[in-house]
């Protein structure tokens, strides 16, 4: 294999790489990858350290993904309050939080169900 031929091979490695590399949220990943136990211990810890009043998390959903692969959890509380839980696919794994209350009056979307 020539210079120019090792060049091209390597660019197309990197160009096909690309896509795959920005499709991929990996604060999702790793909640995914957790015992069914210890993500609701983290989405507990997550929504107390957002000022938000939960109690303890007693049953998480994944509903889905957006188009640009952000994750939508949904999250039930030890005080019969819910949320909707988008976790963004950027560097930092950023969030958004609403109720699931909220999310239903402004016809946003349902929790709890698939998209």
């Amino acid at each position: 294999m020539n210079a120019k031929s090792t060049v091209l091979a390597v660019v197309t490695v990197v160009v096909f790489s690309i896509p795959a590399i920005a499709l991929a949220n990996k604060a999702h990943d790793m909640i995914e990858k957790m015992p069914d136990k210890d993500r609701n211990t983290t989405f507990t810890a997550f929504l107390k350290n957002s000022g938000e009043d939960c109690g303890a998390v007693t049953k998480n959903f994944f509903q889905g993904f957006d188009k640009s692969r952000n994750a939508f959890w949904n999250v039930s509380c030890s005080n019969k309050k819910s949320y909707a839980i988008m976790i963004n696919n950027d560097s930092v794994g950023s969030t958004k939080i609403m109720s699931c209350a909220l999310l239903k009056a402004i016809n946003a979307g349902e929790c709890f169900k698939k998209f």
